[in-house]
């Protein structure tokens, strides 16, 4: 599997892939302007020239954050979301950036077991975040210098 930045080209797979996975999907417009956005880092994962999954983070120095991760409904637990955290964080890692943040539906249990698994612990909760369907959200946090906790 193949980790790189997201290209303009890509942005209608990605959102074929959004309104599959998502419950609020963000519109054309939404993902065009976080594409565009300059402190924004844009990947996706990719095999035999089709696009898996894709990731949009935000970076202000020393912090980064994950806004959305999301793999296409057949391509899940291959890899690709695992593939496109651990790329990220590893960069971010030697780039000097000392956290990545987060925030993620209390019922999605597959994304929580992800980022679990790399290290990310919660750090508070946001009542009603999330709406269709109105949701909490788990804050979470990874400290990008501590090797102990998960992956990269």
């Amino acid at each position: 599997m193949r980790i790189r930045p997201l290209q303009a080209a890509d942005l209608s797979e990605v959102r074929r892939i959004e309104q599959q996975v998502m419950t609020d999907p963000w519109n054309e417009e939404l993902l065009l302007a976080e594409f565009e956005v300059t402190n924004g880092v844009s990947l996706v994962a990719e095999e035999d020239n089709q696009i898996w999954g894709y990731a949009f983070f935000r970076i202000c120095a020393p912090e980064s954050e994950l806004l959305r991760l999301a793999v296409a409904g057949d391509r899940r637990r291959k890899g690709a979301g695992q593939a496109l955290l651990d790329h990220a964080l590893r960069d971010f890692t030697g780039q000097g950036y000392t956290s990545c943040f987060l925030e993620v539906r209390c019922s999605n249990e597959e994304a929580r077991r992800l980022y679990m698994k790399a290290g990310f612990l919660q750090v508070g909760i946001r009542k009603k975040y999330y709406h269709q369907p109105v949701e909490d959200a788990l804050q979470l946090c990874k400290d990008l210098n501590d090797p102990r906790r998960g992956n990269p």
